[in-house]
């Protein structure tokens, strides 16, 4: 004989009356698939949470050469160079699903920047990675063009409703140009080249469209996901568990 522990789970009879329109809404099987849903979405949550944590603060051996920037993924030392743009994109050619810790081998007077600008089927979680005092959520991607694809770190961008891609990475003569658009920025309005491109995430392909613009090399990636592809994802942000999950939209 196999038990099986029933949940007995109290409900006000406005909040039953939501459920069941959300549920016939939204073609769920019944009351049970859709908590079943929510728990197994929450209890992933909450277990890759407790997966390692981000607060460890490693030290830069001596024998690193000073005025250097240094990645390090889980405690160890994945990439050396001369900015977190660089060390960045080299750890995260190594360990592409870590999180990154990035510290400098001198005393540096530089700021923090401020900026504006797997199977997707089920949720895939990504852990945020530190430069000085900022976290950002970066999220390893494959960049399609004409005669190849580059690996790239990206940023999730919510108020830009077109992706952005740091000039020099990709030769503009391998890049589609789509057209010309008028482009309202902070700064006021532009006029830029809109090109067509794919951006893989684990193993799903996204057709988007993308301006060129600069990135400074002391921002840690080289992509703005921009609300044309941001749009075609369901994504949680934890801020306080630094972490982010996403999957392709239903």
């Amino acid at each position: 004989m196999i038990a099986m522990t029933v949940v007995n789970i109290h409900m006000k009879e406005q909040e039953k009356k939501k459920l069941l329109k959300f549920i016939e809404a939204h073609d769920i099987k019944s009351y049970s698939e859709f908590i079943r849903q929510v728990l197994s979405e929450k209890i992933r949550i909450e277990e890759f949470a407790e997966e390692g944590e981000l607060d460890t603060d490693p030290e830069v051996p001596e024998y690193i050469p000073k005025n250097k920037y240094v990645a390090f993924v889980n405690g160890a030392i994945a990439s050396i160079g001369e900015s977190p743009s660089e060390v960045a994109h080299n750890a995260m050619l190594k360990f592409p699903h870590f999180p990154i810790i990035i510290k400098y081998s001198g005393e540096s007077d530089v700021k923090p920047l401020e900026y504006c600008f797997m199977s997707l089927s089920e949720f895939h979680g990504w852990k945020y990675s530190k430069f000085q005092t900022l976290t950002y959520p970066l999220l390893p991607i494959s960049f399609k063009y004409e005669s190849g694809e580059n690996p790239l770190l990206a940023c999730i961008d919510t108020a830009a409703s077109l992706c952005l891609l740091k000039e020099g990475i990709i030769p503009l003569e391998q890049l589609s140009l789509s057209r010309k658009e008028n482009i309202f920025t902070a700064g006021g309005l532009i006029q830029a080249e809109i090109y067509s491109g794919i951006v893989r995430i684990l193993d799903v392909d996204f057709e988007i469209e993308f301006i060129i613009s600069p990135i400074n090399n002391q921002l840690p990636f080289e992509f703005l996901i921009g609300r044309n592809l941001f749009d075609q994802l369901d994504a949680y942000f934890l801020g306080k568990k630094r972490i982010f999950f996403l999957k392709k939209a239903d």
